[in-house]
């Protein structure tokens, strides 16, 4: 095999070695913690079944425009989270460059098959240099060790609300409970409160939450017996639902089933206008491409950004049915109330991003440029060693005794 032969080849490696970077597919999951940090959103942890509880740490690059049948995913292959962990809850620094991960369930490293509680009040992850600590967090709440789908919010002052939940039973003897405190987090001080509030609602899990205007607003979930008085549309009760909030004070919530039976509920997306009195329900007619429940949802701009999760059934289904894990990503364009099948970068409208200061180069730019390095490097040391080979063979040839047939090149 020549030169050119041998340094084609090695450019083809490098190439589908790029290639197999950005087409990483992450397993299907239910549980995950996510968050949104610049134009990346982060997702850790979560239940894929494959045994079953992750420690993964994964991020969706939205700096770019892409299609539905190839999102851009990654894995933090090099910083997992310390320990798997289903259901925790995440909320984020002031200045964006950690991210805390509170409560969740664990699981034996050599037996998945039995639940543990976390050790950590706390995970910290800083996303710039991808290293995990654990912070000491004074009046930390123990219950919180274990427990699992609590319900977050986060103000701009570092403080992050934390409602509900649920514990896991352990044992055949221990029982599972349902929480109905509130508790506050503060980030700046690395402070714990619990408070008891009059007139709290019954306790509620696979509840979503959001906040407006210092009001957190709660939806749906099990135990819950919340009875604000809205007008509009007839929508289903149900749990495992997600929310996002736009600036426009406009909930759009997504997915979920009934709370009496499994099946999903109905309509896929219904709009809560919060800034009439009542409250206001709309009922989205254009079906969701798939209903699902215990999902992701993120607004960035004008789309909701749909991950994993669980495929609700339309029909109730025997208590041997196995669980369908979803693979697919979904979005929803929330001005036109209408599912698309391509995130446009260049147009996230006037609820976005764009509409503030850039943050610092993206992870995903980051590990692009250091792969670049890396294939450049070794592309010049590949040319240049043949180069050398060639050269040092020519002299060869000029130093020899020249015989019938000899040619110089």
């Amino acid at each position: 095999m020549n030169s050119f032969r041998i340094l084609l080849s090695s450019l083809i490696v490098i190439s589908l070695v790029l290639t197999n970077v950005k087409c990483y597919s992450p397993d299907p999951r239910v549980g995950q913690a996510r968050i949104l940090v610049g134009s990346n959103i982060y997702f850790f942890g979560g239940n894929t079944m494959n045994p079953r509880f992750t420690n993964q740490v994964l991020y969706l690059n939205l700096s770019s425009s892409f299609n539905i049948t190839s999102p851009p995913w990654s894995q933090i292959a090099i910083s997992p989270i310390p320990i798997p962990l289903h259901f925790p809850a995440s909320c984020l620094s002031t200045d964006g460059s950690t991210v805390y991960l509170v409560g969740g369930m664990s699981q034996d490293q050599q037996n998945s098959s039995i639940l543990m509680i976390p050790q950590s009040s706390v995970y910290a992850f800083n996303t710039n240099s991808l290293q995990w600590t654990t912070p000491s967090i004074i009046n930390f709440n123990n219950t919180f060790l274990g427990r699992e789908d609590i319900n977050s919010a986060a103000d701009s002052n570092g403080k992050c609300y934390f409602f509900g939940g649920y514990s896991s039973k352990l044992t055949a003897e221990t029982t599972r409970i349902i929480y109905n405190d509130t508790n506050i987090f503060d980030t700046m001080a690395m402070k714990w409160s619990t408070l008891t509030l009059p007139n709290a609602p019954f306790a509620c899990a696979f509840c979503s939450s959001v906040l407006k205007d210092n009001l957190i607003i709660y939806i749906g979930g099990i135990g819950s017996s919340m009875n604000k008085t809205t007008a509009g549309d007839q929508i289903d009760p149900r749990s495992g639902q997600s929310a996002v909030l736009t600036q426009d004070g406009r909930i759009i919530i997504y997915g979920g089933k009934g709370t009496i039976t499994d099946i999903r509920a109905q309509p896929d997306v219904a709009v809560l206008d919060v800034n009439t009195t009542p409250y206001t329900w709309k009922a989205i007619t254009d079906k969701a491409p798939q209903s699902l429940v215990y999902h992701s949802a993120t607004l960035y701009g004008i789309y909701m950004i749909i991950a994993f999760g669980s495929i609700t059934p339309s029909n109730q289904l025997s208590a041997s049915a196995s669980i369908i894990l979803n693979n697919n990503l979904y979005i929803f364009n929330t001005q036109n109330y209408t599912w698309v099948n391509t995130f446009d970068a260049t147009f996230t409208g006037i609820y976005g991003p764009n509409s503030t200061k850039s943050g610092p180069i993206s992870l995903g730019a980051k590990i692009g440029i250091g792969i670049g390095v890396v294939a450049a490097v070794g592309i010049i040391a590949v040319v240049g060693f043949f180069l050398y080979k060639k050269f040092h063979n020519r002299e060869g040839f000029r130093n020899s005794i020249a015989t019938p047939g000899t040619q110089y090149i």
